[in-house]
């Protein structure tokens, strides 16, 4: 009975750290899925940088010093951004955006449209994506986040299923960007929102 328990155990430690690996695009915690939970005090916001929950619960309050941005705590339904004091933080909606198939001889699967979530990147000359057969394009539109230093103050966008967000953030003691993205993936009103994102 003890071997089996035993064995149980030694099993379930892999099984559990599958179970709780996020989807993620480069397996590193520099991407995966996530939701926010509106009626939830800490799992509301998110960090970027971490790819955790942002709210922390200190002194019997909770902080979202980490945070970059919530869903639901300030504006029913909408993303909040630049409620910290000690960072800039702006959101630009890209829209919805793919990048078409191309159609080859080789091909063994029908292809399909992907969201520009999974192939937007900053280069040393603005965004670009990468497209069918790696070619990379500019993406101008989205340079647009990088023309004027990040704003401060409490702002709101609407969420919109499959649309892709751009998200720079600049704390206050330095003149670094960080670049974010995602796309809404699922939207519950007044319940939850889940993302996939990755930096940018």
């Amino acid at each position: 009975m003890r071997s089996a328990a035993l064995c149980l155990l030694l099993s379930s430690i892999p099984l559990v750290s599958f179970l709780d690996h996020r989807d993620g695009d480069d397996g590193g915690g520099g991407s995966g899925i996530v939701t926010l939970y509106a009626n939830d005090d800490l799992q509301s916001s998110f960090d970027f940088r971490s790819g955790a929950p942002g709210g922390r619960l200190v002194d019997g309050e909770v902080r979202l010093d980490s945070a970059q941005i919530a869903f639901g705590l300030f504006a029913a339904g909408r993303i909040s951004f630049g409620f910290s004091r000690d960072e800039r933080v702006d959101v630009v909606d890209l829209g919805d955006v793919t990048v078409p198939p191309e159609a080859r001889a080789r091909d063994r699967t029908e292809e399909f449209p992907i969201s520009i979530v999974h192939t937007l990147f900053r280069s040393d000359n603005g965004f670009a994506i990468v497209g069918p057969g790696n070619d990379v394009d500019p993406y101008e539109r989205a340079d647009g986040i990088l023309r004027m230093p990040p704003t401060q103050g409490l702002r709101h966008i609407e969420p919109i299923v499959r649309h892709v967000y751009l998200v720079r953030v600049r704390r206050n003691d330095t003149s670094t960007d960080e670049l974010f993205k995602f796309q809404v993936i699922g939207i519950l009103p007044e319940h939850s929102l889940t993302i996939r994102w990755a930096r940018a």
